[in-house]
């Protein structure tokens, strides 16, 4: 019996030393490698400023050229619009940047269904993951979610989410290889043209979205403007009366969202541009915001 307690006590040790060293290189691996993501990136960023920063979902990722905005304006231009990124996303992503001195003069803020959602998407959550060691990551992560097993038991936090910040991102910023979509830019176009729709629009909209009023409370009293537009949405979508009621919440909402209803080949699908309709976008974003 006490050979083996002792051999369940090796096994256990030697266990929990490889989960505290892989939790540890695989932490290293992210936070001093290449950034794989918006996240990483904004979390390796410091006293870094930028005339215009846009924040948002695909909406804004596919949609918002900045080396167009650059070009046509000389504004220095960051996207940080990150596929299936929620208010709740963004709202952290701005917290960190002021964490990090990342400053901006403006800020445009994509609204749209998202709107009525709330919290952390899963993708966001699991790119914070490695950073889960510095209180500003952990302070946010509390906002929405009890995140003391990732705090607390080596590794755990790598084998949830593994898909994300497993052994293959992990070795890839280590051996700095380079994205698909250059994310000091941000812009990720779409190739093609279509109009498939997928999923519709609320039928009724929150009383409030405390994320969003949060955004307009951050930047309150500060040297940056934040506003909030929606992008273009093709006319076959259900519900985009929604837009009309998202309005009411937030009168000053710049809205595009039927601007290229006549104009079929600018969708990639019903809610994302391809790149033509992407540049038409951001160059009628040019002369609104800018000009």
């Amino acid at each position: 019996m006490q050979n083996f307690l002792k051999v369940c006590s090796m096994i256990f040790g030697v266990t929990l030393f490889l989960m505290i060293l892989l939790d540890k290189s695989y932490s290293y691996a992210f936070r001093s490698g290449q950034p794989r993501s918006k996240i990483q990136n904004m979390l390796q960023l410091e006293n870094k400023h930028y005339d215009v920063a846009f924040f948002g979902s695909s909406r804004t990722e596919n949609h918002i050229n900045c080396e167009l905005i650059t070009e046509y304006t000389g504004k220095s231009c960051i996207n940080f619009g990150i596929s299936g990124g929620t208010a709740g996303d963004m709202l952290i992503l701005m917290k960190l940047a002021e964490n990090r001195n990342v400053t901006f003069n403006q800020v445009f803020m994509q609204v749209d269904y998202n709107y009525n959602h709330f919290g952390m998407s899963s993708y966001f959550k699991a790119n914070l993951i490695p950073f889960i060691g510095e209180p500003i990551v952990k302070e946010q992560m509390k906002k929405y979610e009890n995140e003391f097993f990732y705090s607390s038991i080596p590794f755990y936090k790598f084998m949830i989410f593994d898909k994300v910040v497993g052994i293959r991102e992990a070795t890839a910023s280590t051996l700095r290889l380079n994205q698909n979509t250059n994310i000091n830019v941000g812009f990720f176009p779409k190739q093609g043209i279509g109009k498939a729709v997928d999923g519709i629009f609320p039928k009724s909209i929150k009383s409030r979205s405390t994320e969003i009023d949060l955004m307009q409370e951050h930047y309150l009293n500060t040297n940056t403007n934040i506003e909030f537009f929606t992008a273009p949405y093709c006319k076959d979508v259900k519900n985009r009366e929604f837009i009309e009621k998202l309005q009411l919440k937030l009168p000053r909402l710049r809205n595009y969202i039927a601007i290229f209803d006549d104009k079929e080949e600018f969708f990639f699908n019903c809610g994302h541009l391809n790149e033509a309709g992407a540049n038409v976008f951001t160059k009628r974003l040019i002369e609104d915001l800018f000009k």
